[in-house]
């Protein structure tokens, strides 16, 4: 009798086989293989429930393996196939198989939810040839989610295994009296459920339209670029000036993502324990953060997900981001270039993707003022500064030259405004233009302007002299192309067939810190 269930390894779920013997030995019941300290207690979990269930635990040494031994195991879901297993090899209970089963029991024999169903999905996806079990057994809780989550790849047509026969069980007495197919079938309707609703049924999980304030001229056009282009934006200014105000407008146009990118964080959201949630993904960061709150973290062959894999998809918000720990702006650096988290360790390395959009803000100086340094760059404001010039080029220079060639929109933000909601532009026309801005951009080029190929980039540069002489004067190479990113962007914006100089110096103008410092 081929009774599984499954584990995490290096990220990915892995089958166990659960193994069987019992001896007329004195009565014992003990569980190799590895597991989890959760798992060891399984077994006061199990002879409770059969005495709950009214029945006989077997009165000899029993022993479970769960194969391969060689793998840390963990989760209380192994209860319920354990507890199978020893049923159908002591009171020859007749189970289909091979099976896979999935709960946690509760000492009244009762099957409690155990989490993990985009996993268990994912486990069926990959797994494949004459094992590839043909019947799962699950608990109430766990089968409404496995199939709200079957209906949702089917509903954004995302690939599915063969449908296995769901087997749904209330309790181990239920499971002893022989299993019967549950009456919610994967091909049935889709089950209105927590997991069920996906990026398509919500553009933007923005707060209301009451709650975003108007938006200057400036604001408005660094919001379009940023969003058109998809990108990595570090909004400094003095206090008061709006910069919260246009962090909640980018949170009002998030992109949903794409299904893959859903699925793909709901297994990240799993590895934290949380459900899957199918909403526009938007975390927000405070400035004490560390590295590994940012990457995750990797150990045993057990991935944790980090800020950085939540956010995939979406936006990251990255608040006084000048304030954040050296280490916490470093860490960046491959994540936002590669769009991908590398952790090594010494029993291995793992990849995790993080396609995101940094949104970040900061003050220009510790005091929150507006340096008279700046007007140098013919920038005014009224609002004062307490700082020396040597505490302002030393709050600057928090920010590394690497972290900065990779954030491609640093403006500065001047004067506070006070609210005018009769000149507010409506967010339902800001997010229709976006969109069209974007596929335009797609059609044109074959991706959005931040993620364009240098050889993309590059077209039709050679033929204009004035664009070439303003591109010899940046300092390194990823600064020009962050820069023809940006200017490509920007001919997107204002419906030019061709690149021009204008647009290459707004670019500029978004990028002065590259010569600033």
């Amino acid at each position: 009798m081929e009774v599984h269930s499954f584990c995490i390894e290096d990220a990915k779920p892995r089958s166990i086989a659960v193994e069987f013997s019992a001896r007329f030995q004195i009565p014992a019941f003990q569980i190799l293989g590895l597991p989890a300290p959760e798992i060891q207690e399984a077994r006061e979990r199990i002879i409770s429930a059969f005495g709950a269930s009214s029945l006989e635990f077997p009165k000899k040494r029993v022993v479970i393996n769960l194969a391969p031994a060689s793998i840390p195991k963990s989760g209380t879901g192994h209860d319920l196939p354990i507890a199978l297993k020893i049923l159908a090899e002591s009171q020859s209970l007749d189970l289909p198989e091979p099976l896979l089963a999935w709960g946690e029991l509760g000492l009244n024999g009762a099957l409690r939810e155990a989490g993990k169903p985009a996993h268990l999905l994912e486990l069926f996806l990959h797994w494949k040839g004459p094992n590839a079990p043909r019947s799962l057994v699950l608990g109430p809780e766990d089968a409404r989610s496995f199939t709200a989550l079957w209906n949702w790849r089917r509903n954004h047509s995302l690939p599915l295994p063969r449908p296995p026969l769901l087997f749904e069980i209330r309790d181990l007495k239920e499971a002893a009296g022989g299993l019967l197919p549950a009456s919610r079938s994967l091909d049935a309707a889709e089950v209105v459920d927590r997991h069920s609703s996906g990026p398509s049924d919500s553009s933007s999980s923005s707060p209301g339209d009451t709650a975003l304030l108007p938006l200057g001229l400036l604001q408005e056009r660094i919001l379009k670029i940023a969003a058109i282009g998809r990108h990595h934006l570090l909004i400094l200014g003095p206090k008061g000036s709006g910069k919260s105000a246009l962090l909640d407008w980018f949170r009002a146009v998030a992109p949903p993502g794409t299904p893959t990118q859903a699925w793909e964080r709901a297994l990240f959201q799993e590895s934290r324990g949380e459900g899957p949630d199918f909403s526009p993904p938007i975390r927000r960061v405070h400035s004490q953060v560390r590295p590994a709150h940012l990457l995750g973290n990797f150990t045993s062959g057990t991935f944790r997900a980090g800020e950085l894999s939540l956010s995939h998809g979406g936006i990251l918000f990255a608040d006084e981001f000048p304030e954040w720990p050296r280490d916490a702006k470093e860490c960046l650096r491959e994540p936002l270039e590669s769009e991908r988290i590398l952790l090594t360790r010494t029993r291995g390395s793992h990849q995790a993707k993080c396609e995101l959009q940094l949104i970040a803000s900061g003050n220009l100086c510790p005091c929150g003022g507006f340096p008279s340094r700046l007007k140098s760059l013919g920038l005014q404001s009224r609002i004062r500064c307490r700082c020396t010039e040597s505490d302002f080029f030393g709050y600057l220079k928090r920010l590394s030259g690497p972290i900065l060639d990779r954030i491609d929109l640093i403006p500065i933000l001047q004067e506070p405004r006070l609210p005018d909601f009769s000149t507010r532009p409506d967010p339902e026309r800001i997010l229709i233009e976006i969109r069209k801005k974007q596929q335009q951009a797609i059609s044109k080029w074959g991706a959005l302007p931040s993620r364009l190929h240098p050889e993309v980039l590059e077209m039709g540069i050679k033929d204009s002299p004035p664009l070439l002489k303003r591109l010899e004067s940046l300092e390194s190479l990823r600064s020009r192309h962050k820069t023809l990113r940006l200017a490509r962007t920007i001919q997107i914006l204002d419906e030019s067939t061709e690149l021009r100089l204008e647009h290459l110096l707004e670019a500029c103008s978004y990028r002065w810190l590259d010569s600033f410092l």
